[in-house]
């Protein structure tokens, strides 16, 4: 076998139609296409990184206001607001009427109940789990009384028992001042699969105030007296301009490096106020009944049109969970025996701590991801153009002409492929035709040249056709 033949090189054989409207109309397609691929996809949206979900470790810690000290610390002085204050304390004066119930209801807060107030370190307020911490704002206390009667001999059980603990009401109270409590975040970052990881030291990150409706309400309010009381509030986290409203851009308060708010900023942040209705018709305030609050650490390292950063940033973003409220009991005991218990019934503040966003790293396979697509849609506009010519546009029939070429008509094959080669060469050589080539090319050289079997033959033609008149019928 010849060596050309047998390693030819196949291709695709291009038409030429010299018209500048369908080339124009063929090049503006492309143009797009790549603007898309090109600077839309791989510059603007970033396609040729691979992201990958970011997962963080949070330690949450509660502190007492202070007088800009640490509590631990010897001398340094607690800096609570007077009770005098604090308008949902019981006040010792003739505006409020205590109720048998133990609150007491107050002339200056005359929607919901008054209870007293009560002094709490942070430790003591704070109930800390795993990437969540309850901040107490309303204990309810009770001491728990074994009642021996339901026990032959403890701990065997008597026959039955109508009240296994002997309950005690000991005290209601609000947590004085916890909206100046503040709240330590340290928290760390790691992707593995891309095998990025850092901790909150070496990153750097913003409080995010969430957009409100614009509709007066007292969220708005809230959000926007937050945004305008803080001297540092922008409107975009990178290069945003000063801005007095939601939504907003926070620098948190650090310390030794870890971020740390105060719980009645991020409760502004999230336009929730614990003097407001926990939810329609419970007739009792959020600090009452308490509430759930998500903390979405949202977590970048690349920004659309720039690209990938040197350091990771991160965004807190704080949310209400609607109409929630939320409650915890601890027990512990009073002696040694297990017999008296102090059971606490904690309503407060569940903030739980997500983490959200990607961290991204090049990829070489994404990136070719990105050219195939575009390889892909430049083919689509080609055939998009094609199709325009052959069906849409004025001069179709034309452009139809010249993309297709259309074979002779083979209904006379058969007849052809009956002769033999010196007969093909003689009828060619008789219409002036190259006699040379293969059989096949000869064969297709006389259709596309329209032979008809009915056409005057040459003499070997005519040689061939007196034999068959001749022969017998079958």
């Amino acid at each position: 076998m010849d060596l050309h033949n047998l390693f030819a090189y196949s291709t695709t054989k291009y038409i030429v139609i010299r018209d500048a409207r369908l080339g124009l109309l063929h090049y503006t397609l492309m143009f797009f296409i790549v603007v898309y691929i090109l600077v839309y996809q791989l510059i603007g949206n970033l396609g040729y990184l691979k992201f990958n979900d970011a997962q963080n470790t949070v330690w949450l810690t509660l502190q007492e206001p202070t007088a800009g000290c640490n509590p631990n610390d010897t001398g340094c002085k607690d800096s609570f607001a007077p009770l005098s204050h604090l308008p949902y304390c019981c006040a010792q004066n003739s505006s409020c009427k205590t109720n048998d119930d133990g609150s007491c209801s107050c002339d200056y807060r005359p929607a919901f109940k008054d209870y007293n107030c009560t002094w709490m370190s942070g430790t003591s307020a704070a109930a800390i789990r795993e990437s969540s911490i309850v901040v107490s704002t309303f204990t309810h206390e009770y001491t728990m009384t074994l009642n021996t009667s339901c026990f032959t001999s403890y701990p065997a059980a008597a026959e039955s028992c109508d009240e296994l603990y002997i309950v005690q009401e000991k005290a209601q109270v609000f947590t004085a001042d916890v909206e100046s409590f503040t709240l330590l975040i340290d928290h760390s970052v790691t992707s593995p699969k891309s095998g990025l990881a850092t901790t909150s030291r070496d990153m750097q990150g913003l409080l995010f105030v969430g957009p409100n409706g614009n509709d007066g309400s007292e969220a708005t309010a809230l959000k926007d007296e937050l945004c305008g009381s803080a001297s540092d509030a922008v409107d975009a986290p990178r290069n945003g301009r000063t801005t007095n409203k939601a939504p907003c851009y926070l620098t948190p308060s650090s310390a030794g490096g870890l971020d740390f708010f105060a719980v009645g900023t991020l409760l502004q942040a999230t336009g929730v106020s614990l003097e407001s209705e926990s939810y329609p018709g419970s007739g009792h305030s959020t600090r009452y009944e308490g509430i759930t609050i998500d903390l979405n650490i949202d977590y970048s390292n690349s920004v659309p049109w720039h690209g990938l950063q040197a350091n990771i940033s991160y965004l807190y973003k704080p949310s209400v969970i609607p109409r929630s409220t939320f409650k915890t009991t601890e027990a512990s005991p009073l002696s040694p025996d297990g017999l008296h218990v102090l059971k606490k019934s904690l309503h407060g503040l569940l903030f739980e701590v997500r983490a959200g966003g990607q961290l991204a790293t090049f990829d070489f396979t994404q990136l070719l991801l990105q050219l195939t697509t575009s390889l892909t849609l430049l083919a689509l506009a080609t055939v998009g153009v094609n199709i325009m010519a052959q069906y849409v546009l004025r001069y179709r029939h034309y452009y139809s002409e010249a993309l297709y070429d259309r074979t002779a008509d083979f209904d006379n094959i058969s007849f052809l492929e009956r002769q033999s080669d010196e007969q093909l060469r003689q009828e060619l050589r008789d219409r002036n035709l190259p006699a040379s080539g293969p059989r096949e090319r000869m064969i297709l050289r006389l259709m596309e040249y329209g032979y008809r079997p009915n056409a005057t033959p040459s003499l070997s033609f005519r040689s061939e056709r007196a034999a068959l008149a001749s022969a017998p019928d079958p």
